[in-house]
């Protein structure tokens, strides 16, 4: 049986059956976790005609196949830049905004901080409702927490696909200070076990499919991964990944590419970049500086729309070509408006989002990035036509011939049931009829499921091994 799935609702449909899902389809999208509040403070986004738009909606009909989403404990702690308690990403914004993504047929990937506001690399500080707490009620705390976010999500059905327990949590987790502290094993190892533990038993509760995520940088993913491992945090099936090349500006698609195959190498996860970001002008559109400044020094595209859009569709193509299997895009929406974070009022990023403001918050190139997916479909009917699996079933090895038009490099990657990547056989071969094979001699018998990729073309499919 040969597989192309192109349309979101056949994907999700996957996603509820198993954690292969992720070797039928690569996954766009992007962060809209202030949007809901940049529409309530008076922001407008408008399509190519200039007319107004939803922009939910508006992402939806663009590619957009799910959206991630921040949950901060409680934001009303802090206030912000002016003199408001900040409201932004607290569970009724969550769930308001999981209800928007639904209606417009998009997925949740949802990040929980942990924290009452931003926690990342440099700070992972705990909600202040759980200072002082001893270290099993904190664990408690902890499990109630993401078990009841879950099931206030379910409720509404708006259940995600995706939850990161934790974000960007390179050197420590629900820490009592700030910088981060740094981990403390086996402390650490409770507390991240705490919320993966929670997100089972809700899975099993309400017969759902969440899938558990960690969240790392992308110049700590690969060491951090391993102390997880080695501690004790192993439950989860996602590695999610943060690249920006201005906070790794010296790193190049090249060497991203290489850390995915690692990691999916190292440790059978699935891998994904949950963060990213270029900016397309140097100029503001309001009085709060911008974050960013540049692209990094190694990353050859120049600042501008064509360049930011082709920057994506390049990294997509790496992440991709790796065995990742999806981009997600910080922030895309967070346009100018009167809303006031903790730092200014306005936007900070709006020379990084996907809207000009020169043109009134029309559309950007960048909105192409969402096709990368439907470019990879329009080249997969002809393959999957000309495919040939034989025998299937097998008994202990199983060819697949196709013909090449021209020398190419043929990739091909097994799956066990439970989504593990247990297998890679990637060679360069010449025109004509060819074929691939792969000896399961040493495998069980059982389902498998294989991505065959032969430069932007895509076939996934299903193998059954038997006596």
């Amino acid at each position: 049986m040969l597989y192309s799935y192109k349309k979101l609702t056949l994907f999700l449909a996957i996603v509820m059956v198993t954690h292969v899902i992720v070797a039928q389809n690569f996954i766009t999208g992007a962060d809209l976790s202030y949007t809901n509040t940049i529409l309530e403070k008076g922001g407008e986004y408008r399509n190519q005609e200039g007319v107004l738009i939803d922009p939910y909606q508006y992402f939806s009909e663009q590619g957009s196949k799910m959206v991630r989403l921040r949950l901060w404990h409680t934001p009303e702690n802090i206030q912000d830049f002016c003199g408001n308690p900040i409201s932004s990403s607290n569970l009724d914004d969550v769930l308001l905004a999981a209800q928007r993504i639904h209606s417009n047929g998009m997925g949740l990937n949802l990040s929980i901080h942990y924290g009452d506001y931003f926690n990342d690399p440099g700070k992972q500080l705990r909600p202040n409702a759980w200072e002082g707490l001893a270290h099993q009620v904190l664990l408690d705390s902890i499990y109630q927490y993401t078990f009841q976010v879950l099931e206030r999500l379910y409720e509404q059905n708006t259940t995600p696909y995706i939850v990161s327990i934790g974000n960007e949590t390179t050197n420590g987790f629900i820490d009592t200070t700030t910088p981060t502290n740094g981990f403390s094993w086996p402390e650490d190892t409770d507390k991240f076990n705490a919320g993966l533990n929670a997100v089972d038993d809700f899975n099993r509760t309400y017969s759902q499919q969440v899938l558990k995520a960690i969240h790392l940088t992308e110049n700590t993913a690969k060491w951090v991964t391993g102390e997880f491992i080695n501690n004790g945090v192993t439950n989860f099936e996602v590695i999610g990944v943060s690249y920006y090349p201005f906070f790794s500006s010296e790193t190049s698609l090249d060497n991203v590419g290489t850390l995915i195959r690692d990691l999916i190498h190292d440790y059978s996860k699935i891998v994904m970049l949950f963060e990213t970001g270029f900016i397309w002008t140097n100029a503001n559109a309001d009085n709060y500086n911008n974050f960013i400044g540049n692209n990094g020094n190694v990353v050859v595209y120049p600042t501008s729309a064509s360049g930011q859009k082709d920057f994506l569709l390049d990294l997509c193509r790496v992440v991709s070509d790796n065995g990742g299997m999806g981009v997600f895009y910080w922030e895309a929406g967070w346009i100018s408006s009167e809303m006031c974070d903790k730092w200014g009022q306005g936007s900070s990023y709006e020379n990084a989002s996907f809207f000009n403001f020169n043109k009134e918050n029309m559309p950007l190139p960048a909105f192409d990035f969402f096709q990368f997916d439907d470019t990879l479909s329009v080249n997969q009917k002809s393959l999957q036509d000309q495919i040939k699996i034989s025998p299937n079933p097998f008994s202990s090895k199983v060819s697949i011939s196709y013909e090449l038009l021209k020398p190419e490099k043929v990739r091909l990657h097994i799956y066990d049931i439970s989504g593990a990547l247990i297998a890679t056989i990637s060679r360069n071969q010449l025109s004509g009829k060819q074929q691939i094979v792969w000896d399961a001699c040493e495998f069980p018998n059982g389902t498998y499921y294989f991505k065959l990729q032969i430069e932007s073309r895509i076939v996934c499919g299903k193998l059954l091994k038997i006596r």
